[in-house]
């Protein structure tokens, strides 16, 4: 203060005891002190000594929290709901049922997938059956046909060529044999007329030579038509029946050799039952997955986020249901300007604290920094894991966090406040032989209340409080007891 300050207050020293009227030795004693305080040109202070120590360099973060997981859980399938199990803010389990859909339809679907799986399973067993037997079938059908196209070819043969030499042979020896037989039968019935003539003999008995005669002549006359039969040709409509008889024994040859060729094609019917079979069983397989679809579980644990999806309603695939929010995985989303994107990298320690629960600490670590940057204010997202955050952390809750960039060792760190404006520069006081003295000061960093400086000599005793009043060269008087004045005072 200057010297009207000090008139004052003596003026006002003297007015106390003009006023009082009487000698007051204690206030005059007083009075006199505070004379001599207004008039003292030193000036109290209180300081520090310059050393080397540790500067955390670190930059601030703000941004609000976010859920590590959030699902908006929906329907696979069209349906009804006919069953809501949870409500707004319900703690969930990983797989819990929390929607059931109406499952009438597919229950009814799935029945009728089964029954084509065993359809489809009995035509296997089949083809399989056919596959087995049918060769060895084929095979006998072909013999048989083999067999009966040689039959008729001999039949053929037999007829073209007529009869043999010796069955002609053999037919007129027949015809000689029964003509002895004829003309003794002949001459023996005329022996027995006579005698029956004569009375010699009975009718009975020429009776009998009469039906031997007969049986002889009848006798002879078919082995002259045998005899006539092997010495002609064979009639043309026998030659007929018998070629048509090799036509149609090929034609059967043909057709069961077509059938056995068949016989490649009953492995590959086995494998069409067998793929059938697996249409159908897959079919059955999507009616049981859209059964199960009927029921919306939790992708998570978590807490319901929000009114769900009452019954009635009828949704339709990916119609959100219900949405659910992990509570675990939190982390905190901040921003940073586009200059600090270089500096911060994945991993780095972060503190964060939230000004909803009294600004507690959370330790957290930079788990990812967007590679882009925002077109609005030039700033990048980073996102920071809060592992140890508990139930009193929330989605959406403001959060301040403190990155630790790097430490630099050795450096000389000053009060923030010290520093103060002279000449249009920044100096800070250091106390010299009694007086204050100026130092100008570059600043590298400032990290809330401190401030990292280049320009101060080590070993220096900085002026920490009392600097607002100094100019270069003023008097100073150290004063680091309990009543030295503050900054500024």
């Amino acid at each position: 203060m200057g010297d009207s300050a000090n008139k004052v207050g003596v003026a006002l020293a003297v007015a106390l005891l003009a006023v009082g009227g009487c000698v007051d030795r204690a206030a005059q004693r007083q009075a006199k002190e505070t004379e001599a305080l207004l008039s003292d040109k030193v000036m109290p202070v209180r300081v520090q000594t310059v050393a080397p120590r540790d500067f955390v360099e670190t930059m601030e973060v703000t941004g609000s929290v976010v859920a590590g997981s959030e699902a908006a859980v929906g329907a696979k399938i069209a349906g009804r709901v006919v069953e809501t199990l949870v409500a707004d803010g319900d703690a969930v389990a990983a797989g819990q049922v929390l929607v059931r859909l109406d499952d009438s339809n597919y229950r009814l679907a799935l029945r009728q997938a089964e029954a084509q799986v065993q359809a489809a399973r009995a035509q296997l067993e089949q083809a399989r059956t056919n596959a087995a037997v049918g060769p060895s079938r084929s095979s006998a059908a072909v013999a048989a046909a083999e067999a009966q196209l040689r039959s008729a070819k001999s039949q053929l043969q037999k007829a073209e060529r007529g009869a043999r030499e010796e069955e002609r042979a053999q037919a007129a020896n027949t015809v000689e044999a029964a003509r002895s037989s004829l003309e003794t039968a002949r001459r023996e019935l005329e022996r027995r007329r006579r005698l029956f003539e004569q009375g010699a003999i009975s009718r009975q008995l020429l009776d009998v030579a009469e039906n031997q005669f007969q049986a002889a002549l009848s006798q002879y006359e078919n082995a002259l038509q045998a005899l006539r039969i092997a010495q002609n040709a064979v009639r043309p409509e026998d030659l007929a029946t018998a070629r048509e008889a090799v036509r149609q024994a090929e034609e059967n040859l043909r057709s069961a050799q077509a059938a056995k060729r068949l016989d490649a094609l009953l492995a590959q019917q086995v494998e069409a039952a067998r793929s059938a079979l697996a249409a159908a069983q897959a079919q059955v397989a999507l009616q049981r997955q859209n059964l199960e679809d009927c029921l919306v579980r939790a992708p998570f644990a978590g807490k319901v986020s929000g009114r769900p999806a009452q019954p009635g309603v009828v949704v339709g695939p990916g119609n959100p249901l219900v949405k659910v929010v992990a509570l675990d995985g939190l982390y905190f989303e901040g921003e940073v300007p586009e200059r600090a994107v270089p500096e911060i990298r994945s991993g780095m320690p972060v503190e964060v604290r939230f000004d909803a629960i009294g600004g507690r600490p959370f330790a957290g670590r930079i788990a990812a920094v967007n590679p882009t940057v925002s077109t609005v204010g030039r700033l990048a997202s980073v996102r920071v894991e809060l592992p140890g955050a508990g139930a009193a952390v929330k989605p959406g809750m403001f959060a301040r966090g403190t990155v630790r960039l790097r430490t630099i060792p050795d450096a000389i760190v000053v009060p923030f406040p010290a520093i103060v404006e002279r000449a249009g520069g920044k100096v800070v006081f250091v106390v010299s032989d009694g007086k204050a003295k100026a130092v100008p000061v570059r600043i590298l960093q400032v990290r809330g209340l401190e401030a990292r400086v280049e320009g101060l000599p080590l070993g220096s005793q900085l002026v920490i409080q009392g600097q607002d009043r100094l100019d270069d060269g003023t008097p100073v008087r150290i004063d680091n007891g309990e009543g030295a004045s503050g900054a500024g005072a």
